[in-house]
Formats: C-alpha cells, structure tokens, sequence
C-alpha cells in the first residue's frame, strides 16, 4: 500500500534532475525529490570545511539558463549574486600565458603578443570556433527537446547541422599537431564538459572556450548552486526527502507505479519517475524489468576518467597577482590531457567574516581503469601538490589546509607555528569522483549522449549523460526539455482552479 503519492518522482543526485524538479514544482506538479544527498556539498577536512567543488554558473545571459531562471524568479538573484568576473579564463603554457574575456580587442592583443608570428592562424581559429558556437545558440534556446525525441525535432536538428562544418572533421586543422592552443582548447573542452579525451568533438570544444571567453559567474561552492532550486522545491508543491534511497521498482499490470525506498521500507506512488542518475543504475534498479531500450542505453554509454578534486583554503597571499578566477595549465601540449599534466584551477570567494580564506579547487582527470586504487590517487595527489607549487610559488607559506574527498587520505594542515609537531587528522572516507564519458551513441551535433526515453513510457532519465558535451549548460538544457515532456511552461493547474472559483462566485 503506498503511504503517499507524489505527480513525479526526481530521484537521484545530478543537477539536471534537480532544476527539472524545480520547474515542475513551479508548474503545479506535486513533486518528491529524492536521493539528491548521496554526497553532501560540503566535507569536513580537520577542523575547516571544504566544499567539494566551485560553484560557476554558464553564462546567465544565455537563453538556456536565462529562461530557467525567468521562471523560477532567480534572474534578480543571479544578477546580485553572480556577477561576471574577468578574465572569463586564463591559460599557462611552458612558454605562454593568455588571458581570454569578453573583450575581443584585450584578447587579441594578448594573441599578438604570445603567438606574433602565429596570431592570424590563431585568431581565424578562435573566431572560427565563436562562430560555430553561436549557430547552437538559437537550438539551445528553443523550445525542442534535447536529445530530440521526434521526428519534426530531428529534422529541426539537421538543420542547424547542415549550417556547420562537418562535425567528424578537424576544426583546429590550421594549428600544428602539438601547438599549445591545440592542447588548450583540448584541455578546456575535456575539464569543463562530461566527454572524455577521446570523446571530445569540435562542437564541444567551441562551445567550452565560447562559455568561457564570456566571463565567469561565482555562486561561492557547488552546494549554494543547489540551494538556489531545492529551496524553490519547497517554496511551491515540492517535497524534498533527504536520506531516502529506492531499491526497488512497484510494477502494475506492467506499467511502473511505485518504488520502495530505505529506511522504512515504504512504498511511494508516483505518476512519473525522473532518473537523475546513471543509465546504469537505473538497469540495476530495474532488474529483469528493464526494456531492451534501456539495456542498449545503458551498455553504450561508460566512464572513461574520473575528475579528481583537490580542494584548499588559501590566504590570497599565495595568490600570484594578476590570476584569474579560472586557470588552465597544460605543462606539455604533447602529452596526454591526464593527471597533473592539465590542471583546471577554480578561485572561489572567501567568507565576509574569513576574508583571509580563500577557497580553491584544483582538478585533473584519471584514468578509469586506475581510479579505483587509492595507492593510485595518492601518487597523483603528490604530482598535483609539486604542480600547484610551481604555478603559485608562494602556496605552501599560506596554506591553512589541503585535502580531497576522493583519495581516503588526511587532510594535510599549513601554516604550523615554528617548532610545533602538525596534529595527526584522520583520513577523509573517500567519495566517488565525477565521471568523465565514452560513448557510443549517435551523438547529436557533436555535444549529446543518452536519450531521455528509456523504453518506460512514464520514467525519464535527467542527468548529465544527456547533454555530455555541454557540461554545466547541458543541465539547464536537459532539465527545460524533461520538464516540457511532462507539463509545458506558463501552465499550472493551481492557477486554473482559482480562475474557475471567481467565476463561479
């Protein structure tokens, strides 16, 4: 018997999923969120807390965020809170040092100056990839579901496909094989999207580097972000249950009606369920129930890396002057895009009563096949920190802590008095990292990966395996396309019941 109902379910801890929730909420639909607090936003590290990553928006003026965030009423909220920030990025080569912004002049004479020999080969690339860029814009921005679901949808596709350069083909062709901003925009492109090295298409590369010439929008970490939604999921017909885990599926007459959940064993009733995970583990909640659609979904889509997190508490001090909120440093364009050889480091704000705390996360990717081995990711900690050290000199003088929340080891404490012996801090349990996608779906203009039809007729999958090649964007874009399938935008059904009331009356 279930002990509540809910219109939909969201069950699971990607953002897509929660925005989705969001919307719905917003549109009369009474809404059970869920599973969302697998990993909490924030871990503690000795006696400081760390939150687990940077919380950056994509470009709030762009219409894939902006029209979720019309919605939901945030639009004020992001303007006061997330001001861009410039330069949107900085790159550091062996030899080279590059600030790129929304200022096309500054850019192209940071271009002249490193690269003067190069700088119309780079600069007709850099405008080529802009240009690319902005013809998805228009998509994003619409009303079509992406991945597309239908016929017309995909025809609106091809479209726009037909206005690009092939998507198989080489947009960085002008540049040599090992040119430094090859390696860059390679590096930009596999750090900030969910595609792995080898996955990474020319679209997600031009849509990376445009989303971060536009400038940088700072939420402080990843957990305010996502307070921004639950709190609207609360605000309207929404329910947000932390600690509440599915194990399994209710099925009626072969339709899904239910799922039980831990830690009583209760069963909910639900009209539609959002799966903001994995194809994965929803084909291992499903059991023997899953649909051949959702096997195929499933085995054709796989972590290929993990992004591992280093994460510090700084005085800005050790801050070089003149850096960035977002820094990419590739030490050699000739070798793999993997460990401390492409590091992405994210400044982040310090608290109005600590101003001499600065937080920053520094991130790589690992290989899969390796990531599993702590012994593994301590070596590759201890490659980061020599890293860290030579691109801020100054780090170790004004370290208060450094730790991660992945590698099982003790956060490691700074700034010691003279003389005093460093407290012995017990090791951080390890949490799992960030997956990074190989994927063998057709994959749609050079950016999508899962569908969100998963052969359920009333469950949808909302994740970031839909959109791998947009990244953070990806969600907004996911998120608007599940919630449209399930209740338009500008209606709901609360507001109708009170017009009938006045004519009535």
């Amino acid at each position: 018997m279930d002990t509540n109902y809910f219109e939909v379910v969201v069950c699971g801890p990607d953002m897509a999923g929660l925005i989705a929730a969001a919307l719905l909420s917003r549109r009369g639909q009474r809404i059970l969120l869920c599973g969302h607090d697998r990993q909490p936003a924030t871990f503690q590290a000795g006696p400081y807390t760390l939150a687990r990553e940077p919380g950056f928006l994509p470009p709030p003026d762009a219409e894939p965020v902006a029209r979720v965030m019309r919605e939901l009423g945030h639009a004020q909220v992001i303007r006061r809170r997330a001001p861009a920030l410039q330069p949107g990025l900085q790159m550091i080569f062996p030899q080279h040092r590059i600030a790129f912004g929304s200022d096309p002049e500054a850019v192209s004479a940071e271009l002249r100056r490193e690269f003067p020999s190069e700088y119309a080969v780079v600069e007709e690339t850099l405008a080529r990839l802009r240009n690319c860029s902005a013809v998805l814009d228009p998509l994003l921005g619409s009303d079509i579901t992406l991945p597309p679901e239908g016929f017309w949808e995909r025809r609106d596709v091809g479209r726009i496909q037909g206005q690009l350069p092939p998507l198989d083909g080489d947009w960085l062709a002008a540049l040599p094989p090992y040119h430094p901003m090859r390696a860059g925009l390679a590096a930009l492109a596999v750090l900030s999207s969910g595609f792995s090295p080898g996955d990474v298409t020319a679209m997600t590369q031009a849509r990376a580097f445009d989303g971060a010439r536009r400038g940088v929008f700072r939420l402080g970490g990843g957990g305010d972000l996502r307070a921004l939604f639950t709190e609207k999921i609360e605000n309207f017909s929404g329910e947000v249950r932390e600690h509440l885990v599915p194990h399994e599926l209710v099925w009626k007459r072969g339709n899904l009606s239910g799922l039980r959940a831990r830690p009583r064993g209760e069963t909910i009733g639900l009209g539609r369920l959002i799966w903001a995970g994995s194809a994965a583990s929803l084909l291992a909640l499903c059991a023997d129930a899953a649909p051949r659609r959702l096997r195929e979904t499933a085995a054709a889509i796989r972590p290929a890396c993990f992004r591992y997190t280093l994460c510090l508490l700084l005085r800005p001090e050790a801050l070089p002057e003149g850096m960035g909120p977002r820094v990419l440093s590739v030490r050699d364009p000739a070798k793999p895009i993997l460990e401390d050889n492409a590091l992405f480091i994210a400044v982040g704000s310090p608290l109005p009563r600590q101003p001499n705390r600065v937080p920053v996360w520094v991130q790589c990717l690992v290989p899969a096949s390796a990531a599993e081995s702590l012994g593994y990711l301590a070596v590759v900690r201890a490659r980061m920190r020599d890293e860290i050290s030579r691109l801020l000199p100054f780090c170790e003088q004004h370290l208060w802590v450094l730790a991660s929340p992945h590698d099982g080891l003790a956060p490691e404490l700074g700034l010691q008095t003279p003389g005093d012996k460093p407290a012995a801090l017990d090791p951080i349990p390890s949490t799992p990292m960030t997956p990074v996608l190989s994927c063998d779906l057709p994959r749609m203009l050079g950016i999508g990966g899962t569908p969100h039809a998963t052969g359920i007729s009333n469950v949808f999958l909302a994740s970031a395996e839909n959109l791998p090649g947009l990244g953070c964007e990806g969600d907004f874009v996911s998120a608007w396309g599940v919630a449209r399938l399930i209740a338009s935008p500008g209606q709901r059904p609360g507001m109708r019941r009170r017009e009938i009331l006045i004519e009535d009356s």
